[in-house]
């Protein structure tokens, strides 16, 4: 018997072994991860074409050469081998501004200046642990919610999208809170002009997400009142008027104190070109297009054009309380104050 070549066997087929248990291990690993979520093709956080490795967010093993891994949290492992301790963090370790790559969401964000645009499609949260009255909060508990009947709610970045992918928009959770919900589809509920890059860029990322590039068709704002029910269309009614309707034609029932031409000509009182400053006006708010079929047409102003939530909201929070885009709420009755109001109702 040639001992050599049974010891090189030998060994090989330990080291066989070990790869098929490392492999399987990750499998499973990965199976684990994504059970909640199938991974779909987005660009972003795609995990089915691999443009979002598993260890940017994951470590197999806790300790290299025993050592912590660079990017780690200390005082790991945390749950489903995530490499910091909470979803807040895990997600702001890339999304506050330090990878370039990446949509910052973090106050203060600077990736837009000199884009055309003031902010992103979503705006942006404060620190993580801190009351926002400027917008969504994150890891702070509301006691009450806006627009509901819910209670003590604590939002994390996970509490609105699915960082595995979803088919929605954003991927967006399909049903925040349960039952059936709601699925706004890219390319046929929103459209965008420029997609994020691939591989994402720097100036690929200031493209696709600056307010500008998207253009809406439907189901976005009922995808709010998952959370805000008591804006939905059956609770917010003309005999129970809560707030603006949404998905309802300017020209429409239930708008009729509104200035079609005024907002059809896009010049005058509420029209211009900065947020903030000492003249009055800001940027045409955002509208939706009910029969868009693509990022031109659903960004084609018109008397039909709809009131959505991200017409005066930004969803994670912005730079004036309740997320508004420009200062109605602000003190000190700032120019822009009724800007937003005036470019539909023209007082």
């Amino acid at each position: 018997m040639n001992r050599g070549t049974t010891s090189n066997k030998t060994a090989g087929g330990r080291l066989c072994l070990r790869a098929i248990l490392a492999y399987g291990f990750a499998a499973v690993l990965l199976a684990g991860l994504m059970s909640a979520s199938k991974a779909v093709a987005a660009f972003y956080h795609d995990l089915a074409n691999n443009r979002q490795p598993c260890n940017d967010c994951h470590s197999l093993h806790y300790s290299e050469d025993g050592q912590r891994p660079g990017k780690t949290e200390p005082g790991g492992p945390f749950q489903q081998l995530r490499i910091r301790s909470t979803t807040n963090k895990l997600c702001l370790f890339c999304h506050d501004g330090s990878d370039p790559t990446a949509p910052d969401v973090l106050d203060s964000v600077s990736m837009y200046q000199n884009s055309g645009d003031e902010h992103s499609g979503g705006g942006f949260f404060v620190a993580s642990g801190t009351a926002n009255v400027n917008g969504h909060d994150l890891g702070v508990n509301a006691a009450t919610v806006p627009h509901s009947a819910k209670t003590n709610m604590t939002l994390s970045c996970a509490s609105c999208h699915d960082p595995h992918g979803t088919a929605s928009y954003r991927n967006l959770l399909v049903a925040p809170v349960g039952g059936t919900g709601i699925t706004p589809l890219m390319a046929e509920d929103v459209f965008r002009s420029s997609p994020p890059g691939d591989p994402p860029s720097a100036t690929g990322s200031i493209a696709a997400y600056k307010e500008s590039n998207e253009g809406y068709k439907a189901k976005t704002s009922l995808w709010c009142a998952e959370c805000h029910e008591l804006l939905k269309p059956t609770a917010n009614t003309t005999s129970n008027r809560v707030h603006h309707f949404s998905d309802v034609s300017l020209n429409g029932s239930g708008y009729s104190n509104v200035d079609t031409a005024h907002w059809s000509a896009g010049t005058g009182s509420g029209f211009g070109t900065v947020t903030g400053d000492t003249e009055e006006g800001v940027p045409r708010l955002r509208f939706q297009v009910a029969n868009a079929t693509s990022f031109a047409t659903a960004t084609t102003v018109g008397v039909s054009n709809q009131v959505i939530c991200a017409s005066c909201h930004l969803a994670h929070g912005g730079k004036y309380k309740k997320g508004l885009v420009w200062p109605l709420e602000e003190s000190g009755s700032p120019a822009d104050a009724n800007s937003g109001c005036q470019q539909c109702h023209n007082f």
